[in-house]
């Protein structure tokens, strides 16, 4: 268990330099209410996009770490967010997904709040009360920063967080490549799957960060049906790509294409067509690297987002205890797409992503074996083993493109696991956040 001194090491428990991590970290409760604190208090997590509060008063709910938020729209257009928890006994005061609301009215006393968070109604204030509460220290609990980022919307509840762009780095020129292919960028069909995993939440974001090299083996059964949608698709180790390593934790992998028909070559059959419609706007916003070069497929954002480009598909994973994870998935399209192709991407994600999706099924079969496999005492003395790659990353990466950012390996490598686990160490010590209206 986890040692209970003010500022505890985790160093032990992660050691890169042989490629190595205590398995303790997926199944130790007490490392797990340390993560709520020091990760999910603290770090930017992805709440949704704009495209889903097109109007004034609009609103989402959504979660951070464990703790309720609801986004709004308010009047004016500004984008809030807001701790779901009535300051009186702590009930939500907002139980549905989405809407339209000026204000939110706890159930449970009657407590009601604007939607920029202010206490507006407290039935009895004269009364029962006697005028003596003070309005205006019991709105509702604000996130400490809220921004966007071509947009994608993020928030923090930590004050001493740094700035949305410092905290993405080079993840966001990164991200370029699938949030800014055509003008008007992207936007979220409607409609959003979830579903629970009993898995550790670190074990989908790991395999989203860069993982790869399970592929050929657990999505073998859809190659080889051809379901996979990529007949042309090589099935083997070590081809062309590169996992980049884009710091703060965050991974991304792409394929490498040395020219135009090699990108339409790693197309899905359905979407060949739109693709060679939109590849010459793509190449001329984004150049030559990230317009044609690279193709990106996957990635991981620190601690829990992650994306799967080619699919169109955003999912964050909401940790719910040590051993399992709720996993919520929105489909995405550019705002250019016509109805036909954005018709064909939510098929496809559905049949391949969804919660009962080909490749979904294989994947959370991998999370949840190796989750229950560190519940006992011997297996979680065992280590487990990220060394892929060790010692064999791209030393320049300028050598592949002089526009290439981030430290990169080839494209069956875990250096961005080895990344997501060396900034886990990191937020794991030092200070907890300072969260705005807590408890001093």
């Amino acid at each position: 268990m986890l040692d209970h001194g003010k500022n505890p090491h985790f160093d032990h428990l992660v050691a890169l330099g042989k490629g190595e991590i205590n398995r303790a970290i997926f199944s130790d409760p007490d490392i797990y209410q340390r993560e709520l604190k020091q990760i999910f208090a603290r770090c930017w997590l992805f709440l949704g996009h704009k495209s889903q509060l097109p109007n004034e008063n609009d609103f989402l709910t959504a979660y951070m770490g464990e703790d309720p938020v609801i986004v709004t729209r308010q009047p004016g257009g500004k984008i809030g967010a807001f701790l779901n928890m009535c300051r009186h006994r702590g009930n939500r005061v907002c139980r549905a997904d989405s809407g339209n609301q000026r204000t939110f009215t706890c159930p449970f006393h009657g407590w009601t709040y604007g939607n920029n968070g202010d206490l507006k109604v407290v039935p009895g204030h004269k009364q029962v009360y006697h005028e003596e509460l003070d309005m205006e220290a019991h709105g509702l609990i604000p996130v400490a920063r809220i921004d966007d980022y071509k947009g994608m919307i993020f928030a923090t509840f930590d004050t001493n967080a740094p700035t949305l762009d410092e905290y993405l780095g080079d993840m966001a020129w990164y991200l370029d490549m699938a949030l800014d292919r055509r003008e008007g960028g992207i936007e979220f069909l409607p409609g959003v799957h979830k579903w629970r995993i009993k898995c550790n939440w670190k074990f989908p974001v790991d395999n989203f960060a860069g993982d790869s090299y399970h592929g050929p083996v657990s999505h073998g059964s859809a190659w080889e049906s051809g379901f996979e949608g990529m007949p042309r698709r090589k099935k083997g180790y070590g081809y062309e790509g590169f996992q980049i390593n884009a710091g703060n934790g965050h991974g991304f992998g792409a394929r490498w294409a040395e020219n135009e028909e090699q990108v339409y070559e790693m197309a899905l059959p359905e979407f060949l067509a739109y693709e060679k419609e939109r590849f010459p706007e793509t190449r001329a916003r984004l150049g030559d690297l990230r317009g044609m070069h690279l193709s990106p497929m996957h990635c991981s954002i620190f601690p829990n987002f992650s994306m799967l480009w080619q699919s169109g598909n955003m999912r964050v994973w909401h940790p719910r205890g040590v051993d399992e994870t709720e996993g919520w998935s929105w489909c995405f399209v550019d705002r250019k797409a016509s109805p036909e192709h954005r018709d064909l991407v939510r098929i496809h994600d559905l049949q391949r992503h969804g919660t009962s999706g080909t490749w979904e099924q294989d994947d959370v079969d991998n999370w949840v074996q190796s989750t229950m496999s560190g519940r006992g005492y011997v297996g979680r003395q065992v280590m487990q083993n990220l060394s892929m790659g060790i010692n064999h990353e791209i030393e320049d990466p300028k050598s592949i493109h002089p526009d290439m950012r981030g430290r990169i390996a080839g494209f069956q490598n875990e250096i961005n696991q080895r990344s997501l686990y060396c900034q886990w160490a990191h937020m794991m010590e030092g200070e907890g956040p300072a969260v705005p209206g807590a408890n001093a």
